[in-house]
């Protein structure tokens, strides 16, 4: 997969402390994560409930207590069930690489997708698991000299990835590498154009996939028909709107790609469990509006 498709371009943390911590819970805009990639790394803990994590389609398990590893380039997405709460941290790996420096002989290939990490998946009683949950911790606490730790606890996670030999080799060439090449492509048109019509038609073209084939295929990786997907991802887009800004509900249907009000409430109540003024009240009392 090439580093220069889809993927997102969210910043995060500060040049000089590029990472992210987020507490995710029903009313996250991403509780239900959308299949996609970037270039950094994330960590998740499950603190309640469970997930099921899809890494590349293929299907991990996640209970309270598991955490797991997500590295750059793998296409992703998760479910939560049982009323789910996890912690995401996105962070970019070469924030580790000393230039020149003996880190960024392990790191940097495992950054350029030379090598890749082959266990993503850890119970809590695993020492990558542990440095995790610290990580989190940290994160959310933030003790002075918060940073300096979680440099610390990154490097010795990494430390026992390496140690428990958890690095292979990427083979760029199988079938299943073409595949996902086909999944980023679609993901990339869909990400760029979900503000206007999408048709069956205009993705089979995209990816060179006949219609009928085409959403089995997509639902293969994504978890769900290709308008579905759309349609998912314009709620998503509209839920971010709503949380970050006082905005008028039909402007944010059409700002996220819906040409109907009536359609945009149907849709946004049967993913998100609530209408979409229910969903702007709640974004507005905890902005304190």
């Amino acid at each position: 997969m090439k580093l220069s498709e889809h993927h997102e371009k969210e910043r995060r943390g500060s040049p000089d402390f590029p990472i992210s911590y987020y507490p995710v819970d029903s009313w996250h805009p991403r509780y239900v994560m959308p299949l996609h990639w970037h270039l950094e790394f994330e960590l998740m803990r499950v603190k309640k409930g469970g997930v099921k994590l899809y890494l590349n389609n293929l299907e991990h398990q996640l209970g309270a207590g598991d955490t797991a590893l997500i590295p750059c380039g793998v296409l992703h997405r998760c479910e939560p069930v049982e009323g789910a709460e996890y912690d995401s941290i996105v962070f970019d790996l070469k924030m580790l690489c000393v230039k020149g420096g003996k880190s960024a002989t392990f790191l940097l290939p495992v950054v350029s997708g030379e090598v890749v990490i082959d266990k993503c998946a850890y119970h809590e009683e695993d020492e990558v698991s542990k440095k995790i949950v610290e990580i989190c911790k940290t994160l959310k606490d933030k003790p002075e000299f918060f940073e300096l730790k979680v440099y610390s606890l990154l490097c010795d996670m990494l430390y026992h990835v390496f140690r428990e030999k958890h690095v292979v080799l990427d083979d760029k060439t199988t079938k299943s590498g073409h595949r996902r090449k086909t999944v980023t492509e679609l993901l990339e048109y869909i990400e760029q154009n979900y503000t206007e019509r999408i048709t069956l038609s205009q993705l089979g073209e995209v990816s060179g996939i006949n219609e009928k084939y085409l959403c089995r295929f997509f639902k293969e990786f994504t978890g769900y028909a290709p308008i579905e997907y759309v349609n998912r991802l314009r709620v998503e887009r509209a839920c971010q709107q709503m949380s970050l800004e006082d905005c008028n509900v039909i402007t944010v249907a059409f700002d996220s790609g819906f040409n109907d009000n009536s359609y945009f409430s149907k849709i946004f109540k049967r993913y998100k469990g609530v209408t979409p003024m229910e969903y702007k009240k709640m974004c507005d009392n905890a902005r304190g509006e």
